[in-house]
C-alpha cells in the first residue's frame, strides 16, 4: 500500500515540476518525459489488476488504487494541454516579432 502511495505521489510531483517556462528546446523533452509517464501509469495500472485477477489484492483496494492513478493520469494529460498552448503562444509570439 505504501509503495503505490509513493509512486503515485512521485508521479505528481514530477509532473508538475515539468510546468515552466517553455521554449522550443525544452518543449520536445517536456513532451517526451509527459508521454513518458504516461505509459508508466499504464504499467501501474495493468500490474494492479493482475494483483486482483490473482488474488493477491483485494478487488476493492484494488479500485481504490487504480481510480487514485486515474487521477494522476488526468492531471498528467492536463499539463501536456497547457504545455501545448504554451508552445502555441511562444511560437506565434515568434512570428510576429519576424514580421
Amino acid at each position: 500500500m505504501k509503495k503505490i502511495t509513493w509512486s503515485v505521489a512521485a508521479l505528481l510531483i514530477a509532473g508538475t515540476t515539468l510546468f515552466g517556462q517553455v521554449t522550443n528546446e525544452d518543449y520536445v523533452k517536456q513532451q517526451e518525459e509527459l508521454k513518458s509517464l504516461e505509459y508508466q501509469i499504464e504499467d501501474l495500472i495493468d500490474a494492479i489488476r493482475m494483483d486482483m485477477y490473482y488474488g493477491h489484492l483485494e478487488r476493492q483496494r484494488g479500485m481504490y488504487y487504480i481510480n487514485g492513478i486515474l487521477q494522476v493520469k488526468s492531471r498528467n494529460r492536463d499539463l501536456m494541454a497547457e504545455l501545448w498552448k504554451k508552445r502555441n503562444v511562444t511560437l506565434s509570439e515568434r512570428y510576429i516579432k519576424l514580421n
